[in-house]
C-alpha cells in the first residue's frame, strides 16, 4: 500500500484547498447559514468538475476516482463548505452505476440540478433528514426493495427544488431535510430493484461513509489549527496558555488522533480504487474515527477559547456544530461501531 500522493493527486489537492479558501471563508460560511447552501460555491465546485470527478469518462464524468474525490472533500471539511459536495458526487456515480438515462447523469454531473444522496434508507416512503435536502432537486434513496430517483420542483438555480423544510442553526447548517419519494408533484424514476437495488445502494452507502470521512478529517485538523494558534496567542500568567500541560496534552491527543483519521479515510479511498475487497469495511471504521475525531477536535477547540468559544462571533461553535451534526447524519454512531464488531468478529472488515 501506498499513500503517497502522485504529482496529479496533490495537485488536485492544492487546487481545491486554494478555492475552498477563496470561497468558502468564515465570513461566506456565515452568510450561507440559514440557507445551509452557497449556490455560487456550488458553480464553482461544478464548473471544476468536482461533482463528477468519481464518474467515468464514459459516462461523462470527469473519470477521477475517490482518492481525488477525498482530496477535494478534505479541503471542504477543513472550510466547513456549504454545499452537498460528497452527497452530490456519490449520487452522480450511483445514477452512472443503474445505468440511468444519460440526461440525469449529465445534470447531476453538471451541477444543473442539485441531485444527493440518501444515507439512510427511506421509512414508508419518505427519505430521512437528507443531507442537503432542502435545496435538492432531486434525491437517489432505497425506498423498500427499490432505488429510485425522486424529483421535485426544479428551479435551475440551486434554491429548494422540493418538499422539506431546511434544518439552518440546530442542525451544523447543512440544510437536512425529510423528502417524500413518492406524491403528487414528484417526478418517481425506478432505477433498480430487488437484490441489485439493494447492492447499488450500500455501495454508494459505504462511498459516502469514504467521502464524509475525508471531510471530516479535513474540519478534525482545521478545528485543532485553530485550537493551537488561539493557544500560542493567548497569555495567561504572563505566558501563553499552549505552554501550560493541561492542554498540551490534550492538544497532543487530538493531533494524533487527526492524523490517524487522515490516514484511515486515505487508506479506504485508495483500496476503493484499487479494487479491494475491504474497501467498504474500511470506509466504514474511516467514518465511525473520523467523526468522532471530529466532534473531540472541535469540542477541544471550543475549551481551549474559554467562555469565548460559545459566543457567535468565534469560528469554535461553527465547527462543533457542523462535526456534530455530520456525526449523526448517518443515524445512531453507536450502531455503527456495532456494525463494524460484527463485520470484525465475522472477518468482513479486513
Amino acid at each position: 500500500m501506498d499513500l503517497e500522493l502522485t504529482p496529479d493527486e496533490r495537485d488536485v489537492a492544492e487546487a481545491f484547498a486554494r478555492v475552498f479558501t477563496r470561497d468558502s471563508s468564515s465570513e461566506r460560511v456565515r452568510a450561507a447559514e440559514d440557507a445551509g447552501f452557497d449556490p455560487a460555491l456550488w458553480k464553482t465546485l461544478a464548473g471544476m468538475g468536482a461533482i463528477g470527478i468519481a464518474v467515468p469518462a464514459a459516462a461523462g464524468g470527469s473519470g477521477g476516482g475517490f482518492v481525488e474525490l477525498a482530496l477535494i472533500a478534505e479541503a471542504a471539511g477543513r472550510r466547513l463548505a456549504c454545499v452537498p459536495l460528497v452527497e452530490a458526487a456519490v449520487a452522480a456515480r450511483l445514477l452512472a452505476d443503474a445505468g440511468a438515462p444519460a440526461d440525469l447523469v449529465a445534470e447531476a454531473v453538471d451541477g444543473e440540478r442539485v441531485t444527493v444522496f440518501a444515507p439512510r434508507p427511506a421509512e414508508q416512503g419518505v427519505a430521512r433528514r437528507v443531507p442537503a435536502g432542502s435545496v435538492a432537486g432531486g434525491v437517489v434513496a432505497l425506498d423498500g426493495d427499490e432505488l429510485v430517483l425522486a424529483h421535485g420542483v426544479h428551479t435551475g438555480d440551486g434554491s429548494p427544488g422540493g418538499p422539506g423544510a431546511a434544518a439552518g442553526r440546530d442542525l451544523g447548517f447543512q440544510a437536512v431535510a425529510d423528502r417524500p419519494l413518492r406524491g403528487t408533484g414528484l417526478d418517481r424514476r425506478v432505477l433498480a430493484a430487488g437484490a441489485q437495488a439493494h447492492d447499488l445502494w450500500r455501495r454508494a452507502r459505504d462511498r459516502w461513509r469514504l467521502g464524509t470521512a475525508a471531510a471530516c478529517t479535513g474540519l478534525a485538523a482545521e478545528a485543532l489549527d485553530i485550537a493551537v494558534r488561539y493557544a500560542a496567542g493567548r497569555h495567561q500568567f504572563g505566558a501563553p496558555i499552549g505552554s501550560f500541560q493541561a492542554l498540551q496534552q490534550p492538544l497532543a491527543d487530538v493531533a494524533m488522533a487527526a492524523d490517524g483519521a487522515r490516514l484511515v479515510a486515505r487508506e479506504a479511498a485508495w483500496r476503493h480504487d484499487h479494487g479491494l475487497e475491504s474497501w467498504a469495511g474500511a470506509a466504514a471504521v474511516a467514518f465511525a474515527h473520523a467523526a468522532e475525531t471530529a466532534v473531540r477536535a472541535a469540542e477541544l477547540c471550543l475549551h481551549v477559547h474559554g467562555g469565548y468559544g460559545f459566543t457567535l462571533e468565534y469560528d469554535a461553535q461553527l465547527y462543533l456544530r457542523r462535526a456534530k451534526a455530520t456525526r449523526l447524519s448517518a443515524g445512531d454512531p453507536d450502531l455503527l461501531w456495532e456494525e463494524i464488531g460484527a463485520a470484525t468478529m465475522a472477518g468482513g472488515a479486513h
